[in-house]
């Protein structure tokens, strides 16, 4: 069985089409597990509603406190799930193609098969990008931010290019973070499950869209044109000390996975990573040449131009 576990708040404007798109899947095989922040509109309502009207099994909890962040709500999402087999994120917002339940556990079967069960395993892939009224802004994320979709550990610890709401993990992976997703150290869930794969377990990557991405000024995090103008000229405007303060807060998401999965990266197997990690983490007491000499070494850099220029100047 497939969990699929949304995170709401205040979401009345969108959640309908969300929702809708679940129900029109091609693959019926799931359940929904909601967790509301506490919402004050018509969330719950709307949920209720779509409860009664399809087969699967829909839960829905109202946090006794707000959590305070989409990404502390998800935490405890993971946690309601992890008994399951696998689990996907959806966020309130979005619309799902019709196939992405199918065409997302093909490919994890997929990987089960070459890997074993036994084996942590993420599954993401493409969104489309869309304005708060349905229109397309981009076909693809990954060519408008420029991500490299196969990227490995060294780039993954510099940037996340795992879009948490195409995610499916499986119970193995589920298991492995389930128990540090709230940590203050950890800038969001997908960032951490996407560090678990690439150390422990395997990415697979769906190289076409699967959902429509909508991006407006409610989005706790959105998409980036690297290509536009105005998002360069912000992002030099805020300068320096913005830049170096995301940096420290990547190194020591990285510093607090080296410790919290330490007597798992001791096995020898795994000896090329814990270095890579660690010197990663400390790069914040170096001097900016070193780290400019490690970057190279390791093929640590951001996608695009700019960002790479930024990561020289700032990093």
């Amino acid at each position: 069985m497939i969990t699929i576990i949304m995170a709401v708040y205040n979401g009345q404007e969108y959640i309908r089409e969300q929702l809708e798109s679940l129900k029109d899947q091609t693959y019926t095989e799931w359940r929904l597990v909601i967790r509301d922040d506490r919402s004050s509109d018509k969330t719950a309502e709307i949920v209720k509603k779509f409860s009664d009207e399809v087969e699967q099994e829909v839960i829905f909890k109202v946090n006794e406190k707000p959590s305070g962040s989409a990404k502390n709500n998800f935490a405890l999402l993971i946690n309601d799930a992890k008994e399951s087999d696998y689990v996907m994120f959806c966020d309130q917002d979005d619309i799902w193609k019709k196939d992405k339940i199918e065409i997302t556990f093909n490919k994890m079967k997929q990987a089960e098969e070459r890997y074993g069960r036994d084996f942590p395993l993420l599954v993401h892939g493409d969104v489309e990008v869309i304005d708060e009224n349905g229109n397309i802004n981009a076909d693809s994320m990954f060519e408008m931010s420029h991500i490299n979709a196969d990227s490995k550990l060294p780039q993954i610890l510099i940037q996340n290019h795992v879009t948490g709401c195409t995610m499916m993990c499986n119970k193995k992976l589920i298991a492995g973070i389930s128990e540090y997703a709230s940590s203050e150290y950890i800038i969001m869930h997908d960032y951490l499950a996407a560090l678990y794969a690439s150390v422990f377990g395997k990415i697979e990557v769906i190289k076409k869209p699967l959902l429509s991405y909508r991006q407006h000024s409610g989005n706790s995090v959105g998409a980036k044109n690297n290509n536009n103008a105005v998002y360069l000229l912000k992002r030099l405007a805020n300068g320096r000390k913005s830049y170096k303060e995301a940096m420290e807060t990547s190194r020591n998401q990285v510093k607090f996975f080296v410790e919290i999965y330490r007597e798992e990266l001791a096995a020898e197997k795994y000896c090329k990573e814990y270095e890579l990690m660690s010197g990663y983490a400390s790069l914040g007491s170096r001097a900016k040449l070193y780290r400019i000499m490690f970057y190279k070494k390791n093929h640590i850099w951001k996608n695009g131009t700019i960002r790479k220029i930024m990561q020289v100047i700032w990093g």
